[in-house]
């Protein structure tokens, strides 16, 4: 099953879109664990779209394509916002963090620790793209 959404760039939707990775990995056979991997995951994503990307402009829209078949879900993220690759950034030293009790730079660590297969892309358009899979424990 395949669904595109498009969302403003308002934090508000974030509700919206935890729900719709809820329903979509619950309908795929996630576990409730690996149903909070994928919206904590998704949910780090859209932050930084809505925020980074797109300057918290609510007259601004991103798009999300959710696939979700049996024990595994497919999201992408798709704006074209601010230019960015968030591969340039160096590793968080978890260390640094815990003694600073600062969070700030964890996100990607957190994508590729909880999600099977992590791929950000920009377009020859400029348009990024973020590509983030889980599959299903065995």
């Amino acid at each position: 099953m395949k669904q595109t959404y498009d969302f403003p760039a308002d934090t508000a939707v974030l509700e919206k879109i935890g729900k719709l990775a809820t329903d979509a990995g619950s309908n795929a056979g996630f576990d409730d664990i690996e149903i909070g991997d994928i919206q904590l995951a998704l949910d780090e994503v859209c932050t930084n779209t809505i925020i980074h990307g797109l300057k918290n402009d609510p007259s601004r829209m991103f798009q999300m394509v959710l696939q979700c078949d049996p024990g595994v879900i497919e999201i992408q993220i798709h704006e074209s916002g601010e230019p960015f690759d968030p591969f340039d950034l160096d590793d968080p030293n978890l260390e640094n963090i815990m003694n600073e009790q600062s969070a700030g730079g964890l996100g990607l660590y957190f994508l590729r620790e909880l999600m099977d297969e992590v791929d950000f892309r920009i377009g020859r358009d400029g348009v990024k793209t973020w590509r983030i899979v889980k599959r299903k424990s065995l």
